[in-house]
């Protein structure tokens, strides 16, 4: 352990050594940016990485929907397993437990199963999303390996006052409303949002699994879901805030019937799931100060009369970090943290009540050289996994902006992901058992890319590439065990290998009284999987080779339309098996007016406008076409700035 300490120190003092010879180069002082008080470490991580932001048009298009919707029409990969069901995201080629998803800074990955359902998060309830390819586990620690989806409630003492109302009706007889309210000034507000849909979900659908590919609805799929969100943020001086936000959804599915079944489902999906989180930020004299704390629950409780199933599965999480921010040399940007978090979670399919504790450090050093010109971070992370060490990982990253307009950048950072509890603790049954002696998965990732920017007169456009590798070892794979009777265990047996390429095309035009707005995005990923069984080196499952999102919409004055398409590639689901490419296109129309001191927003739309017969995981069916309509209302707003 002290050899580690020594290698951080070392490798933060060789940097700080580094940057203070380049600054005696210079002739000038380099003058830096203003550090505000709401940077925070994870943003300075930013540097070397392609982050996409989804812009606040589609968010608001997308209000009364799931993330699961909202992601998906961005061109990531979504693996869903029906209609409302499970939903995961898979980012350059890793599983679903490969990719964080980060709420204010906290990550939500379940502990028992690593994952995050997607489906359970209304979009309405969040004020920005965005998507980060590649990963970085000194950023976000377990879990990011290949990805991190970002979800925020900042801003809020720059919003307006006032009050919102949305309501969509749709195919499916889905019924859902969504309402928000923020009161405030400059020194203090608070918010609050909910957000509900109900839906029978019994869509039509093609079902190939039968002679005749008849024409049939979906069953068992009803769903009731609430979130509810409380934001609020106390200024203390120009120097000091505070944040406290907390959220809640219920969720009450009812799993589908398989496409192959001849007898209707009678299961049933109920997760209620809480979270709450303190961030206090200070900006002392000598550097600033950033206290985090969350709370999280989860239970699961899932049911299956037909076969005798009932099964109960909680989960607790306490998460407390502290950074420290100091600005050296007038050049750099030091930050060093201390974080404690706690697992606690039982299932009546566990040996034991699980407990896990972590304790964490990390340090991360920024540099801005030639009038910041060139970027670069150097960080470490280390932690602590119930007394023993887990490897030691480390990340770079550097952005040089050779032109007004271009930006090259690089970057290469180790990741790892901690067995989940469901892998470590599961009881010895007939068919299954957990393994206690599992070593955390390891891994690493490089990026090498560009951005250009061009912004003339009315016309902004931005465009983006990178290419990528990635490996994975000791991947965690269940698999039958020859040498205990053929039960299913979880086992380090497999790698994980991924490269590809990546590109982002965003246009931007003002032609007055028209606006245009266009994005594309690209993904070539050719992943593959090693292992001493029969998969052993072929293609990742539900991974597809080619990924193609494509959007436009067009304002004019009171009117706007968008068009988002989406284009996958086949996807193998098993060794031999494989599952059609298909297109998807979704169509939206809407109207804005004012009256009283209110607007209006009216829009219908229809979506998988082409009727494509698809499936996103097998046996699992899609609905054909289908449609909606919605109505907002946003009451007399005044701006608090």
């Amino acid at each position: 352990m002290y050899f580690r300490v020594g290698v951080i120190l070392f490798a933060l003092a060789i940097s700080g050594i580094t940057a203070a010879r380049a600054q005696m180069c210079l002739e000038d002082t380099i003058r830096v940016e203003e550090v505000t008080i709401y940077s925070t470490y994870r943003q300075l991580h930013t540097i070397g990485t392609n982050t996409i932001k989804i812009d606040t048009l589609r968010l608001t298009n997308f209000e009364g929907k799931s993330l699961t919707e909202l992601l998906q029409s961005t061109g990531v990969n979504i693996r869903s397993y029906g209609v409302g069901g499970l939903a995961t995201i898979a980012v350059r080629g890793g599983g679903s437990s490969h990719t964080a998803v980060v709420w204010n800074g906290i990550n939500l990955q379940s502990p028992l199963n690593g994952g995050v359902n997607l489906s359970q998060f209304p979009v309405s309830l969040f004020s920005s999303v965005s998507v980060q390819h590649g990963g970085n586990g000194t950023v976000y620690g377990s879990g990011a390996v290949s990805g991190i989806v970002i979800l925020e409630n900042g801003g809020l003492l720059l919003q307006p006052n006032g009050a919102r109302a949305g309501f969509i009706y749709g195919s499916g007889n889905t019924r859902g409303a969504n309402a928000s309210v923020k009161i405030g000034n400059s020194k203090s507000a608070l918010s609050f949002k909910y957000s509900g849909l109900f839906a029978d979900n019994d869509f039509e659908f093609i079902n190939t699994y039968k002679f005749g590919n008849p024409r049939e609805r979906i069953t068992n799929a009803q769903a009731a879901q609430h979130g509810i969100l409380a934001d609020a943020v106390l200024r203390f001086s120009n120097n000091a805030l505070w944040n406290i936000s907390g959220w809640f959804t219920h969720n009450d599915k009812n799993v589908q019937t398989l496409m192959s079944s001849s007898q209707i489902s009678q299961a049933n999906q109920l997760d209620n799931n809480f979270a709450v989180s303190s961030n206090l930020t200070g900006d002392l004299p000598f550097f600033s100060l950033k206290l985090r704390n969350a709370f999280i629950n989860g239970d699961n409780h899932f049911t299956d009369p037909a076969a005798g199933i009932s099964s109960l599965n909680t989960y607790k999480q306490l998460v407390n970090e502290i950074e420290l921010k100091k600005t050296m040399l007038k050049h750099q940007e030091l930050v060093v943290g201390l974080g404690y978090s706690v697992d606690i979670a039982s299932s009546q399919s566990y040996t034991e009540n699980a407990l896990r504790n972590r304790i964490s450090a990390y340090a991360s050093l920024v540099s801005h050289l030639l009038g910041s010109r060139i970027k670069l971070v150097l960080s470490l992370r280390d932690e602590l996994v119930n007394g023993s060490l887990i490897p030691l990982v480390a990340s770079s990253g550097l952005e040089f902006k050779a032109t007004k307009g271009l930006m090259l950048r690089a970057s290469a950072a180790s990741s790892y992901r901690l067995p989940t509890l469901n892998d470590l603790y599961w009881s010895s049954t007939t068919y299954a058992v957990g393994n206690p002696n599992l070593k955390p998965e390891y891994g690493w990732n490089t990026d090498l890319g560009f951005g250009y920017t061009i912004i003339q007169n009315d016309i902004n456009l931005k465009f983006s590439g990178s290419f990528f590798i990635s490996r994975l070892n000791r991947w965690i794979v269940w698999l039958p065990d020859a040498q205990d009777n053929n039960r299913w265990k979880p086992s380090n047996i497999s790698t994980g290998k991924s490269e590809g390429f990546e590109s982002f095309i965003s246009l931007g035009i003002k032609l007055v009284p028209i606006s245009i707005r266009s994005d594309l995005s690209y993904t070539f990923t050719n992943s593959k999987i090693y292992d001493s069984g029969s998969y052993n080196g072929k293609p990742m499952i539900y991974i597809p080779r080619h990924k193609v999102g494509a959007s436009i919409s067009f304002i004019y004055g009171q009117f706007n339309f968008g068009y988002n398409h989406s284009f996958t590639s086949e996807r193998y689901t098993d060794e031999l098996n494989t599952l059609p490419l298909y297109n998807l296109g979704d169509i939206y129309i809407g109207y804005s007016c004012k009256a009283r001191g209110s607007a209006f927003t009216f829009g219908v739309g229809v979506n998988n406008v082409w009727n494509e017969q698809y499936q996103l995981v097998r046996n699992y069916a899609m609905p054909l076409r289908n449609c909606f309509i919605r109505l907002n209302i946003d009451f007399q707003s005044k701006s608090t700035k």
